[in-house]
């Protein structure tokens, strides 16, 4: 958890000990988020849909539950919050409204959201690692997840020195 910021770790564990029900972190990588919030004695399973980076988290955390799966292969109902943190970067901006929906149907009623992103002034594809991400403004985005039908509870826009800026929204499923 090193390379994490601290100002991440501090906002995920507040939002996650406020939570109730199983966690999933969905688009969860190489599963230290995951680990981080097992290890914390929370109830959670890391989900990518990128195979290789299932086996990566597999291998580097064995005592943690994770799988392969996409955003809409989520059953519904079964999760009492969603972590989904800098993996909805990289959804189309013209897709990103079905996939909170489906992100609100997976949830119980009333569970939580909190998703971490890039924030910057307009829409906006640009190059990343994995695959295209997206900058998002966070007010357009909290706007998007109302529609949504999630109650926006908290948005954070943070200036970060030499890196991209960050975004995060917790919101709760209406």
């Amino acid at each position: 958890m090193a390379a994490t910021a601290e100002k991440d770790r501090e906002l995920i564990v507040r939002w996650a000990r406020g939570v109730r029900g199983r966690i999933v972190d969905l688009g969860c990588g190489p599963g230290h988020w995951t680990a981080y919030l097992h290890d914390l004695g929370l109830e959670v399973e890391g989900v990518d849909p990128v195979e290789r980076f299932v086996k990566i988290a597999r291998a580097q955390h064995p005592h943690v539950t994770y799988r392969q799966g996409s955003f809409a292969e989520l059953p519904a109902g079964s999760y009492g919050a969603v972590l989904a943190w800098y993996s909805l970067i990289h959804i189309p901006p013209q897709d990103l409204a079905g996939t909170l929906t489906s992100l609100r149907d997976s949830l119980e009623p009333q569970g939580d959201l909190l998703v971490g992103f890039f924030a910057g002034d307009r829409v906006e594809e640009f190059p990343h690692a994995i695959a295209p991400a997206y900058y998002w403004p966070p007010r357009a985005l909290a706007s998007l997840l109302e529609r949504s039908g999630f109650n926006v509870l908290d948005v954070e826009h943070r200036k970060v020195a030499g890196a991209r800026d960050h975004g995060s929204i917790c919101c709760r499923a209406v």
